[in-house]
């Protein structure tokens, strides 16, 4: 199974960023995306971002997941 969440991108360089979800921050790889920003939402998969997301959508996904846990 595979999993994908939403994470906010903090800082960025070189076409890496670091990003949050709740307590876990990450350095995560952004040059599948175009262009990305401080502070946008982006789902993360195996330390890639694949898709630029609503702000919205992902903080309803991570409280979804927080309920699981």
């Amino acid at each position: 199974m595979c999993l994908a969440l939403p994470m906010r991108i903090k800082s960025i360089s070189a076409g890496f960023a670091r990003a949050e979800s709740g307590r876990s921050l990450r350095t995560i790889n952004i040059e599948m995306l175009g262009s990305v920003k401080v502070g946008d939402y982006v789902i993360v998969h195996a330390g890639f971002a694949i898709e630029k997301v609503d702000p919205q959508r992902a903080k309803e996904t991570l409280r979804l997941i927080d309920e699981i846990r």
